[in-house]
């Protein structure tokens, strides 16, 4: 269930911004958003869909602004809008790609990293990729009692990420997300009996984001499998030696 909120950080100019919408579920309603952006002399592009439900869509606008371009201006005249609400607005760099091509970008980094370092790599990547304060991995069934198997960020208490996971890591994934506070989003790694946790303050995960965490874990499962089987083979004996 989508519940509304609205906030908007404290911001200098900024000549790229990212701007996470509320929107009436509707025909025609991104193009009154692009005209207002228009106006106030930015321009929309990017645009990233994460998340629809109760006839209302969760968008992520990224905006370019001219030298001379006020903020408030553009909050202001996205706000005016029917039915649209800003839930986040958020500096970007200039040259960022679209969320779902980084998404692409991370797998492929962990990937290319060592075996020694891939869960690492993963966490800090992940961290990044959803601008979470923290991410750890941690084993899915002691995570109180075992130090993480990686980390990035200041961690809360690991009695509090066990407690999480003793409750939610048994539910299928559909029923257990719907179960997951706003600000938590975590996906289990196959085969490691480990699970990727992530928090933040700045905002909800939202469906997408949630789905790439999902598909970066299978991912990094995979990799982990592919690693293991050739250790495995390497120390077989050749056969006819």
């Amino acid at each position: 269930m989508l519940q509304r909120k609205r906030r908007v950080a404290n911001l200098n100019h900024m000549p790229t911004v990212v701007m996470r919408l509320w929107l009436p579920d509707i025909p025609g309603t991104l193009g009154r958003v692009a005209a207002a952006i228009g106006q106030v002399g930015g321009d929309v592009v990017g645009i990233e869909i994460l998340e629809r439900g109760s006839n209302l869509a969760i968008d992520e606008l990224t905006v370019s602004l001219p030298e001379d371009a006020s903020l408030d201006a553009l909050i202001a005249a996205v706000t005016e809008l029917d039915g649209v609400t800003i839930e986040d607005v958020y500096h970007v760099e200039t040259d960022r790609s679209e969320q779902s091509v980084l998404a692409l970008d991370v797998a492929a980094r962990i990937m290319e990293t060592d075996d020694a370092n891939r869960l690492d790599t993963a966490c800090a990547l992940l961290r990044k990729l959803l601008h979470a304060d923290w991410c750890v991995i941690a084993n899915a069934t002691d995570a109180a009692n075992a130090s993480p198997i990686a980390r990035s960020g200041t961690l809360p208490d690991l009695q509090w990420v066990a407690a999480f996971l003793d409750g939610s890591s048994h539910l299928p994934p559909d029923i257990a997300q719907e179960h997951t506070p706003a600000d938590i989003a975590w996906a289990p790694i196959g085969g490691l009996d480990a699970t990727i946790v992530l928090s933040r303050q700045r905002g909800a995960f939202r469906l997408r984001e949630r789905q790439h965490l999902a598909l970066i874990a299978r991912i990094v499962a995979m990799a982990l499998l592919v690693a293991t089987q050739s250790e495995v083979a390497a120390h077989e004996p050749v056969r006819g030696a």
